[in-house]
């Protein structure tokens, strides 16, 4: 009885919203919560609400709460007034499209529920736009048909059902661009095919086409084939060989007595072959024995043939050959799979590569969610003490993990370089030498950097469906469309901010490339002159921090850590022109690890490193260190939220971070280096992250694609809480890797193979 009641009362409070909307009248809100609709005073709050969260964390204007006419700019046209009026009524069987609606700020109804029904039915429209250009509102209704509703006959309903009512006194709506409707047939908004999309379909095509290839061939030539070698040995003597015929008339005694080659080939079978022998001694033809001829059971098999006509390939030179199986998914799982470092001694960065990648992805995971279309309740998200909470300053650490990144690409290249040179004997290198260490290097990243940026700008946005999907290609095409070339050439980070850069992420490679290109010149220095090399490293490691502290004060700028209070414009450009990409901001980190290489390449310095951690306690004071350093930069933000700093606090931070985080794991790093470490060196050197550590970079360049591509194929807002957070930032992890995993396989592995051929002749190098 209760219920019944209860459905009555909706059902009676909805024929009274069909009534035209006056200036006394306000929008109703169904509450999924308590059944009920609000009243004034729920209404007025909510609006006090929206205008707090204006004023006090977006910095906009209060407008006072009216009550207005609203269906002067968009009245409702007869038909869609019939149309709502039948779908009111309780009788009709479409009745529960009503309930797929939102009323109030980024409510976005059930998207799936209302398109299930026929195109002729029911539409549902996404109204999207900005107050003040600055705060995005988004509202989803579930609507008749667009036989009898138009956009403008939506908008029209919209300011009568909808918190659109009161917002309507900020904003200046337009039915052809704020307004996206869908229906059965039509699910998002087509966006038609360019010729960049052909042309990437052609690139994967062609891709697509060497792979299968490559692994027939790797299968046949490989494979089988060696497997077939290993089987019948020396072909010109196997007794059934094509290339033997003999051996179907005579009896061949040395191979028919070789226990081992042969061991197949029974007694019988040599009583066959001899009466083969006499029949044919005596006139006859190997016909007439019938069965008692040559056993059918170890005739050989077709493919026993094809066997023997390619026998001779030589696929150690066989260019044909060793092209294709550079594609070939059979080898470059089995190398990633299965494939061993030959330096032991550097195990410990698979882990500390992988566990950096995975940090990235977790800041990138709230970052990304919270940027426009994300999370429903992003006020929260930016006031609320969740993330102003210690175990939350981990999240926004993740900054230090592209320091790491760096810190890597610094040592692991100096390290190679250094090595390469002590072989020859040389100083300088040759011009050949430092030609192939930019071309490698070159061919190392480009191919894939190349491809995700292109698939993410003509492939991507022609895959995905959803009510919003049609601003992912807004998303990726912001500074692509033309800026792209700039990406090409690695300064990418000196064109452009990263609000406006073509595939933002790539800033790193941008950075690390210029860095690359500068190494050279400081270990030339340092093989003539050992000093020398380190005086300049560290003058400009000092410049570096120096010059970024100088900046950050002079300017005022925020920190990293503080997302949201820099989320205005006019913070967020000279933090990100000024510090945030620019190498010479940037480079510390890397140059942290070039002193490394030093360390451990020079004999004499390596020893004294070696007897230092060798002490115990002088090697747990290290720890200690190491451990402090990165501890405290990580979480001394949480300082900052209990006492605000000044801009001398932040200047310092944002001078010395970065640097100083990637000092203190060099520490830790170098001790694994000597065989130091104890049970965080086994945990890093595990099996596992051998196998993830060769994903890193493709998991590096296709995780915003990932997560941006999840977003903005939503049907509902994000809903930010400690456990929903755990899910979707799991869920990120297992698609990035799972993507990464895939597009090594096809495209980052076949190229360095590729690279590997066409330079292996000079290998070395």
């Amino acid at each position: 009885m209760k219920i019944n009641t209860i459905i009555i009362l909706i059902i009676v409070s909805i024929f009274l919203l069909n009534s035209k909307v006056d200036s006394k009248s306000l929008p109703p809100s169904y509450n999924r919560n308590n059944l009920k609709l609000p009243n004034e005073k729920d209404v007025q709050d909510i609006y006090n609400r929206y205008n707090l969260l204006n004023t006090e964390h977006f910095g906009l204007k209060q407008n006072p709460f009216q009550k207005t006419n609203l269906n002067e700019n968009y009245p409702v046209s007869l038909n869609c007034s019939k149309a709502m009026s039948n779908l009111l009524n309780p009788n009709n069987p479409d009745f529960m499209m009503l309930f797929y609606s939102g009323v109030s700020i980024n409510e976005l109804g059930n998207f799936d529920s209302c398109i299930s029904y026929g195109s002729n039915i029911s539409q549902y429209c996404l109204f999207s736009s900005q107050i003040e250009e600055i705060l995005p509102i988004y509202i989803g209704v579930c609507y008749p048909s667009a036989i009898y509703c138009s956009p403008e006959d939506v908008l029209g309903l919209m300011t009568q059902y909808s918190i659109l009512m009161l917002l309507q006194t900020n904003m200046t709506f337009n039915a052809t661009e704020d307004l996206h409707c869908y229906n059965s047939t039509y699910q998002t908004v087509n966006i038609e095919a360019t010729a960049g999309t052909w042309a990437m379909t052609a690139v994967c095509a062609f891709i697509a086409l060497n792979i299968i290839i490559g692994t027939v061939i790797e299968y046949i030539f490989v494979i089988q084939l060696s497997n077939y070698r290993k089987r019948y040995g020396t072909l010109m003597n196997h007794p059934y060989s094509l290339l033997n015929p003999k051996s179907y008339f005579e009896p061949n005694s040395t191979n028919l007595q070789g226990d081992n080659q042969y061991s197949y080939i029974t007694n019988e079978s040599i009583g066959s072959s001899a009466a083969a022998a006499a029949a044919t001694a005596n006139g006859g033809t190997i016909e007439n024995l019938g069965n008692s001829g040559i056993n059918n059971d170890f005739e050989p098999q077709f493919y026993d043939g094809f066997f023997e006509r390619i026998s001779n390939v030589n696929i150690e030179t066989n260019l044909f050959i060793k092209y294709f199986t550079c594609w070939s998914l059979i080898k470059n799982f089995n190398s990633l799979a299965y494939g061993k470092s030959e330096k032991r001694y550097f195990n410990s960065l698979d882990g500390i590569r992988t566990l950096s990648t995975c940090w990235v992805i977790l800041g990138h995971s709230l970052l990304f969610g919270a940027s426009g279309y994300g999370y429903d309740n992003l006020a929260y998200v930016a006031t609320g003490t969740t993330l102003q909470s210690f175990a939350a300053q981990a999240i926004f650490g993740g900054e230090f993990a592209v320091d790491t990144f760096f810190m890597l690409s610094g040592f692991l290249v100096s390290f190679s370089v250094l090595n390469q040179l002590s072989k020859r004997n040389s100083t300088y290198g040759s011009i050949k030498f430092w030609v192939a260490y930019v071309v490698h290097r070159f061919v190392r990243l480009s191919p894939l950097y190349y491809f995700m940026i292109f698939f993410s700008m003509w492939v991507a946005p022609m895959i995905g469906s959803g009510p919003i999907f049609y601003q992912y290609s807004q998303f990726t095409n912001l500074g692509c469309s033309s800026s792209w070339w700039t990406n090409f050439l690695y300064f990418n980070n000196l064109y452009s901010t990263l609000a406006t850069e073509c595939y933002a992420v790539s800033w790193y490679l941008a950075n690390d490339m210029q860095f690359f290109l500068l190494t050279p010149f400081i270990l030339i220095l340092f093989r003539k002159w050992k000093l020398g090399g380190w005086l300049l490293t560290l003058s400009l490691i000092f410049a570096s921090v120096i010059g970024t502290t100088i900046v950050a004060y002079k300017y005022q700028l925020g920190t990293f850590f503080d997302v949201f209070s820099i989320a205005d414009q006019t913070n967020t450009n000279p933090l990100i022109t000024d510090i945030y990409q620019k190498p010479w901001n940037r480079i510390g980190p890397y140059l942290v690890g070039i002193l490394v290489s030093f360390i451990y390449t020079a004999p004499r310095l390596s020893k004294r490193v070696r007897f230092i951690y060798y002490l115990r306690i002088p090697r747990y004071i290290l720890y200690c260190i190491a451990f402090f350093v990165t501890f405290f930069l990580v979480y001394c933000p949480y300082t900052y939220y209990q006492n605000p700093w000044n801009y001398s606090q932040k200047a310092v931070f944002s001078g010395f971070g970065h640097t100083s985080f990637v000092v203190g794991l060099a520490i830790f790093m170098i001790g694994t280096f000597f065989g130091y470490g104890g049970i965080v060196k086994w945990f890093l050197e595990l099996g596992i992250f051998k196998f993830f550590s060769k994903l890193t970079y493709s998991s590096y360049l296709v995780h915003p694609l990932v997560i941006m591509f999840r977003i903005y194929s939503m049907t509902n807002f994000l809903h930010y809480s400690v456990t929903e957070f755990i899910v979707y930032y799991a869920g990120n992890i297992a698609t990035t890797f799972a993507a990464a995993f895939v597009i090594h396989l096809l495209i980052e592995k076949p190229f360095i193979n590729l690279e590997r051929l066409i330079f292996s002749g000079s290998s070395s190098s």
